[in-house]
């Protein structure tokens, strides 16, 4: 009886604590969860700005990614070759980010948005175009970095 006893009070003191451990466990995947959205908006954002650098400090030092645009998954010292290229100045274009999904797994990441992008033309006519991103990010020291990514138009 009191073996009975003892295990039912050490069921009854170890389900709250699971529980609540949990609970805890939830609220650091949602924050989680939130600063990489808050690093993606960041990363897209640079892109209006032509700030190949803050884009370029984002890619971890063995980043793989490969644009729409390209042929073939460009290295870090290719994408920022791209970015001279395709992004050679400040723009007014618009991004958006839609998010489609967010696995983490302890210290990576992976992300699925859309990316819509809308412009102006100089002759005055709108133009848009939506591209689904997927990034692979990674905890380096202690900042978040993309290791690789893809990009695909729809």
């Amino acid at each position: 009886m009191k073996l009975i006893l003892s295990l039912s009070l050490m069921i009854f003191l170890i389900t709250p604590l699971s529980a609540q451990d949990e609970k805890i466990k939830d609220t650091k995947l949602d924050k989680m969860e939130e600063e990489i959205w808050s690093l993606e908006e960041e990363y897209i954002s640079y892109f209006s700005k032509a700030d190949h650098e803050a884009i370029l400090s984002l890619y971890h030092s063995q980043f793989l990614g490969w644009p729409d645009s390209e042929l073939h998954p460009a290295e870090k010292t290719r994408a920022a070759e791209f970015l001279e290229e395709k992004y050679p100045e400040p723009t007014q274009s618009v991004f958006n980010i839609k998010r489609e999904g967010i696995r983490i797994v302890e210290g990576v990441v992976i992300t699925h948005y859309l990316l819509n992008i809308s412009w102006t033309e100089d002759e005055g006519v709108e133009q848009t175009r939506e591209s689904r991103l997927t990034h692979t990010w990674i905890k380096d020291d202690s900042h978040w970095k993309i290791l690789g990514g893809m990009s695909s138009r729809q």
